[in-house]
């Protein structure tokens, strides 16, 4: 929008024609419709086209070349705008040849100009950048110094538009030193403006906003609410692809107070757009599809505001006034088309939120998948660990331990009185594979249950350690399946190793409490106890703690943990049956 703003300057450039006076009434209808014509101000498209022509059309009447330059401008540019690009481009060469041959260096540049912005608009980047240039050497000539900073902007905004950001960005940014040097404002807000839609387009959102806050640095940008309000919607944009949804509802609301202030209602529905972003990126989803609606319905009536001006205006121009029927035709089908258009757009925004719902469904769904596929992996993790546990304590019992039986009796047979240092020594070994292989898998599990196979480790426990052991498991073996029994001697197991190895306790105690639905079993000791809160961190979890945890979760079960400092510990864990 500043960029227009720099247009309504150009066209208000002084005058300059002949010092000679012509006080008669065409000069005179001229110079008033000059003065009430402006195609980027407030000023109906109609009423430029029509005045442009009547300017015109007095130019040539009068014979006066700077009148007729200057008619030229205003006519093309009022074609320009209301889209009729190909008669604004012949409007335009016509200004350039006469300002060649008369040598009027300033309108010379300002066609050049012109010619390729339209360019531009017609998406020829290559002839619009050839024109901006030639416009630029013009300005030089002619020494019109100033000229050549916008121009220089319109040079760099093509080149980035052509792909070469860097090469683009330096000129602008060497024309906006030039710019702050001369203390130019309006060409430093166009500068930062050229730079700021770049970044953006970019994606260097940081660079995009410092340009923005930039302007709002400036006190002539605040003496504008069109220009402070056009920055806080930019910031919104900024903070809204960055989803600082707080900070885009801050600026947005703070753009939509001055439009609708102002009433520019092809701003307020760009304000209504970011509503639903903001909605959106909040999870208010019904809030969303609402202000999406308004914004629909706001720009859509903005749309044939516009429409409506153009085609009057274009009527003006090609004389269609008995053709009336044929322009309702025309807004009929527009209308139509228009409806359409608003229709396939909320049924757009449905199904994107439709989309977006089922991809948070499937997402939900493999997550649960690939949680379920680790609890398998680690259940048959286990799985194989028991029965590797089972095969190498038989193999150290059936057969390391056989073969040192073996070696104990060639001794006794070989000597009549054997070296009793040797036999303690192989009695020893024996019993040391014993105990490893009772450790791996205590047979007793096997043949006679859980509550006998708990019985076993508090007595290899108290006499190992010293710690007096009890455990009263009574009724638990009729509850409990063959894998439900390891793994609650296993969990056993380590929290008797924790006691051991942490808690300088005197006495455990193990104990069960049978339900219908589940078993409750409980290991409690005496100890020093600790800080519950240090299990919260991860680094403090010992690989015994998770190796618990994980066998709960295999059984489907709920562990719970109550210690204190002084005040032992008590570790509490349930299975359903």
């Amino acid at each position: 929008m500043l960029k227009y703003h720099f247009l309504a300057l150009f066209l208000a450039l002084p005058f300059l024609g002949s010092a000679q006076s012509e006080p008669s009434a065409l000069l005179k209808e001229f110079h008033y419709l000059d003065s009430i014509t402006r195609p980027f101000d407030n000023t109906a498209l109609p009423e430029v086209m029509k005045n442009g022509k009547r300017m015109l059309e007095i130019a040539n009447e009068l014979g006066r070349d700077t009148l007729i330059l200057q008619a030229k401008q205003t006519y093309g540019q009022a074609l320009e705008y209301v889209g009729v690009l190909d008669e604004a481009l012949r409007v335009y060469y016509e200004m350039l040849s006469l300002a060649e041959t008369k040598g009027f260096t300033m309108y010379q540049m300002r066609a050049e100009g012109l010619i390729g912005r339209v360019y531009h608009s017609m998406n020829d980047l290559s002839k619009s950048q050839s024109f901006y240039e030639k416009a630029r050497l013009s300005a030089l000539r002619g020494q019109l110094y100033s000229d050549t900073i916008s121009l220089n902007y319109d040079i760099g905004f093509n080149m980035a538009a052509m792909g070469d950001m860097e090469g683009g960005i330096r000129r602008i940014e060497q024309s906006l030193a030039d710019a702050l040097a001369t203390n130019n404002l309006e060409e430093v807000l166009f500068g930062y403006d050229n730079l700021f839609n770049i970044y953006t387009e970019m994606g260097d959102l940081q660079k995009a906003m410092f340009y923005a806050q930039a302007i709002l640095k400036i006190p002539e940008a605040w003496e504008d609410d069109f220009n402070k309000a056009q920055m806080y919607e930019h910031q919104a944009e900024i903070y809204a692809k960055l989803k600082d949804w707080d900070q885009t509802q801050k600026y947005q609301k703070l753009a939509l107070e001055i439009f609708t202030r102002m009433g520019m209602n092809d701003w307020i529905y760009e304000c209504y757009k970011l509503q639903s972003l903001i909605d959106e990126g909040r999870g208010n989803f019904k809030g969303a599809l609402e202000n999406h609606r308004l914004y629909l319905t706001l720009k859509d009536s903005v749309y044939q505001e516009q429409y409506d001006e153009r085609m009057a205006a274009m009527s003006a121009f090609y004389e269609l006034e008995k053709k009336q029927q044929t322009i309702t035709v025309l807004k009929k089908d527009q209308e139509i088309q228009l409806a359409q258009i608003q229709e396939q757009r909320l049924m757009m925004f449905a199904g994107v939120l439709a989309l977006l719902l089922v991809i948070l469904f499937i997402r939900f769904r493999n997550q649960r998948k690939t949680q379920q596929m680790q609890e398998a992996f680690g259940q048959a993790l286990m799985g194989a660990q028991e029965q590797e546990r089972e095969r190498i304590s038989k193999e150290l019992h059936d057969s390391v331990g056989q073969n040192i039986l073996f070696v104990k009796n060639r001794l006794q047979r070989i000597s009549p009185v054997p070296d009793e240092s040797l036999v303690q020594s192989v009695d020893t070994a024996l019993e040391e594979v014993r105990n490893i292989a009772k450790d791996l898998y205590p047979n007793q599990l096997e043949l006679y249950g859980l509550s006998s196979a708990v019985d076993s480790l508090c007595a290899l426990t108290h006499e190992s350690s010293g710690v007096f052991v009890s455990s009263d498991l009574t009724g638990i073996d009729e509850k409990l399946n063959r894998e439900a029994k390891i793994n609650c001697y296993r969990i056993i197991q380590e929290c008797i190793n924790n006691t051991l190895k942490h808690a300088e306790a005197s006495a455990i105690r193990i104990s069960a409490n049978l339900f219908s639905d589940k078993v409750e079993l409980m290991v409690q000791d005496n100890g020093k106890g600790f800080d519950k809160s240090l299990l919260e961190r991860k680094s403090a979890r010992s690989f015994g703690m998770i190796n618990i945890a994980e066998r709960i979760k295999m059984l489907r079960g709920k562990f719970d943990l109550e210690t204190a400092a002084n005040k032992g510990t008590k570790f509490t864990f349930s299975i359903p049956v």
